[in-house]
């Protein structure tokens, strides 16, 4: 089923896997080697005027031998080496090419990438909509936490295409690779519209989104990158419509949105997609308003603008004939649904990227969450003053900026300031909680800045660039060092208030062509220190896949299929739940994405309990033989304890059980555990009933 294994078992017979390993290795560290000198030698030779040149001349090209290169090579950002600190008697140890393996983006490794991996495995073929792996009973796979699917609603994502033509590793290097790319070159492209072809504020703009802290730190789930991606590609192709009079030419376009659109959608994260609607919306009006007075239509175009919608419309409605259970399920669970949000308390956020900037190299923070205080580098405020030196220093009226300026106001607000509850649910914002809308906040701050610097005349003396440059470095400084409750030392601050001091200089150069190029060498700074070196650059799926545990539980399920539960008595709980999903075990607690209430019901027929497991959930079991009776309890809001009976395991209707500890003394009257497995410090048991 995996190509890898192919190729793998031949070579064993011939070397051994651990020379083959080292061999490959070198092979990758050479051909980076090489592409390093290459590059060093072509800048020698064309010069690096001469070399930009040509690099934005062919920037596709380039853009799809790389993929192509990095696909063949299977290099991805996944984490999925962080499994090794669960394992023990492991004969390779797996490193990074670069980088480190990320514990905290569990959320990716232990629980997303899994769950792909589980795709590649199941009872009713490939790549089901309703897998029988994840949750061991038939669960949408498309529509929460997005898997790959072999079905026609995979159109709306095409990031997982390559999953359903390539083997693993290669397809999770298309999804990480194919979206790092596009959303650079998307970036870039809408980047030369909003800053008025200025292909210098054009590649800081897309270096400051595609390699962002929060981009970075948030890059593998809950659609972000899609988002942006679709969003600015819809914004690039409306342009491109309305000055086209080619009809072709404005049906491929016309297609392009269709994708974007029913995408968008399908990211199915709302606290993400309303506050970035407002933005998208607003860059709508701006691009169309620009655009408005060459575009030429006629009857083709209403044709067009029916089918579309048509389209759109029949997509989503047979998704949601597919997919409506599962949406009524989440919307009615504990957590995550059930909540409104009417905002606020959110201040402290417009000083958290001076921070930002040690997170990928320091030590993480003992009272928060490092995914969580990501944010854009968005220079707060000077995105803000820069605007407003156009508007009310030039007088220059522009739309564009007018749009984004008011509703960064009315998305800050949100962010600040309670509002009440019918207008939090009118505008749609209480999906959104203001730690998720900041993230449009910050977008809009560098959108603000990026155009308005484009449009910027004028100039400003040094002592009065200086002086402003420091009294603002200096505030923003102090109110980040309170911010972030000494994270920050004294060391951090300084260097904060030297790079913030050299950033709003130069922003204040405004439209200098050196103060351009300087600012592209502060974006490149932002981009290696605090966004390139967040995930890991790692090759390939052998750490897991050459593990003997995953070789065994794949054995046993081809043998037998049968539930899995995985006992948590050793504290083994999240995220060891979810590892034998990725040898395709159907397992009953793996991460519960909605709830199984039926099942939970069979152990708590009067459903008192119910508000423990209806939820988005990691699942601990706890297997007992006492006298006492099943029960749940609730650990935190994603995370609940089942201290289950081996009496009630025929009512799961399960036949393995995965641990680290000996089951023989549990065996009852009723119930006994046979090993059938020892590996990499676990066991695997079957399950008799007598």
């Amino acid at each position: 089923m995996i190509e890898n294994k192919i190729a793998i078992g031949f070579f064993q017979s011939w070397t051994g896997i651990t020379q083959i390993i080292v061999v490959v290795n070198y092979l990758r560290l050479f051909f980076f080697m090489g592409l390093a000198i290459g590059l060093s030698v072509l800048t020698h030779v064309y010069g690096m005027e001469k070399l930009t040149d040509l690099a934005y001349q062919y920037r596709f090209w380039i853009s799809g031998v790389l993929l192509v290169v990095f696909v063949l090579f299977e290099i991805h950002g996944s984490s999925i080496l962080y499994w090794q600190n669960y394992l023990s008697n492991l004969t390779t140890i797996f490193e990074p090419l670069i980088g480190i393996s990320r514990g905290i983006r569990s959320d990716e490794w232990a629980v997303n990438t899994p769950m792909m991996l589980s795709q590649y495995y199941n009872n009713s073929g490939l790549f089901p909509y309703f897998s029988e792996t994840i949750r061991g009973t038939l669960t949408d796979t498309f529509i929460i936490y997005g898997q790959p699917v072999r079905d026609i609603a995979i159109f709306f994502r095409p990031f997982h295409w390559g999953y359903l033509l390539l083997a693993p590793a290669k397809g999770l290097s298309f999804f990480w690779i194919g979206r790092a790319i596009a959303l650079f070159l998307v970036s870039f492209e809408f980047g030369m519209i909003l800053a008025k072809k200025s292909k210098l504020l054009a590649l800081i703009y897309a270096l400051l989104i595609t390699w962002s802290p929060v981009v970075s730190w948030w890059f593998a789930i809950n659609g972000l990158v899609e988002m942006l991606v679709f969003g600015q590609l819809v914004l690039i192709m409306i342009t491109l419509y309305m000055n086209s009079q080619n009809y072709f030419k404005r049906m491929l376009y016309a297609l392009v949105i269709l994708i974007c659109a029913g995408g968008y959608i399908l990211t199915f994260y709302p606290a993400w997609q309303v506050p970035l609607v407002y933005v998208f919306l607003a860059l709508f009006m701006g691009v169309f308003l620009e655009n408005h007075k060459y575009f030429i239509w006629n009857k083709k175009d209403v044709g067009i603008g029916i089918g579309l919608v048509l389209l759109l419309s029949l997509g989503m409605i047979y998704i949601l004939s597919k997919s409506g259970g599962t949406i009524s399920a989440v919307m009615n669970t504990v957590y995550p649904g059930g909540s409104a949000e009417t905002g606020g308390n959110q201040v402290s956020r417009l000083f958290l990227y001076p921070g930002n900037l040690f997170f990928s190299f320091s030590r993480e923070l003992t009272y928060a969450n490092l995914c969580e205080l990501a944010v854009y580098f968005d220079f707060f405020p000077m995105g803000l003053i820069m605007t407003g030196w156009v508007l009310f220093k030039q007088k220059n009226f522009d739309k564009l900026l007018i749009l984004m300026l008011v509703t960064n106001a009315i998305l800050i607000l949100w962010c600040l300031f309670p509002w009440p509850e019918w207008l939090a649910k009118a505008t749609l914002l209480s999906y959104s909680k203001p730690v998720r809308a900041f993230l449009a906040v910050g977008f809009l701050n560098i959108l603000l800045l990026i155009r308005a610097l484009a449009l910027f005349e004028g100039t400003f003396s040094k002592w009065v660039k200086a002086g402003s440059a420091m009294l603002m470095s200096l505030v923003i400084t102090l109110l980040a060092f309170k911010t972030y409750e000494g994270y920050l030392d004294l060391k951090m601050s300084i260097i904060i208030l030297f790079f913030l001091f050299g950033s709003f200089y130069i922003i204040l150069s405004g439209n200098k062509d050196w103060a351009r190029k300087a600012l592209i060498v502060i974006s490149l700074i932002i981009v290696f220190v605090a966004g390139l070196f967040v995930n890991p650059v790692v090759s390939g799926l052998d750490a897991i896949y050459q593990l003997n545990l995953i070789k065994k539980i794949e054995q046993i399920n081809t043998v037998e299929n049968g539930l899995w539960i995985v006992d948590s008595g050793a504290e083994i709980g999240f995220p060891v739940i979810n590892l034998p999903l990725m040898a395709g075990a159907p397992t009953i607690n793996s991460t519960n994405v909605y709830p199984t209430l039926e099942r939970w019901h069979l152990l708590d027929p009067d459903g008192s309990e119910e508000e423990i497991y209806n939820r988005y959930a990691h699942i601990s079991m706890n297997l007992t033989n006492t006298d006492n009776e099943t029960n749940f309890v609730l650990k935190s809001p994603d995370l609940f304890e089942v201290n289950l009976n081996i009496n009630d395991l025929e009512k799961m209707e399960a036949a393995y059980v995965f641990t680290k500890r000996d089951l023989s003394m549990l065996s009852s009257e009723k119930v006994s555990f046979d090993e059938l497995a020892d590996e990499n410090g676990f066991k695997i048991y079957t399950i008799n009933y007598h």
